[in-house]
């Protein structure tokens, strides 16, 4: 437990902003998905904006977007020592 003030107002402030970065990704998740269902059609948003903050929200706690399958393709190495490609 944290017996000095200052260590316990610092705690309290680290829990709020936890808080507010899970209301954060919560609200844009939501917004995200009604978007993209269309249960509201008259309401007009940029998509764009809440993407943004659901993925700076997420990127906070350490989540990040996996790659497309290409993290394990290995490098085209292209060797032009043997070509005349250009050479008259």
């Amino acid at each position: 437990m944290a017996t000095n003030p200052e260590e316990q107002h610092e705690k309290e402030g680290i829990c709020v902003a936890d808080v507010v970065k899970c209301a954060v990704l919560a609200w844009s998740a939501t917004l995200l998905t009604i978007s993209y269902l269309g249960i509201y059609p008259a309401m007009k948003m940029d998509n764009t904006f809440v993407a943004s903050l659901l993925t700076g929200a997420m990127a906070s706690f350490g989540i990040e977007r996996k790659a497309n399958g290409n993290g394990n393709k290995k490098p085209t190495i292209v060797d032009n020592k043997d070509t005349k490609v250009g050479i008259k």
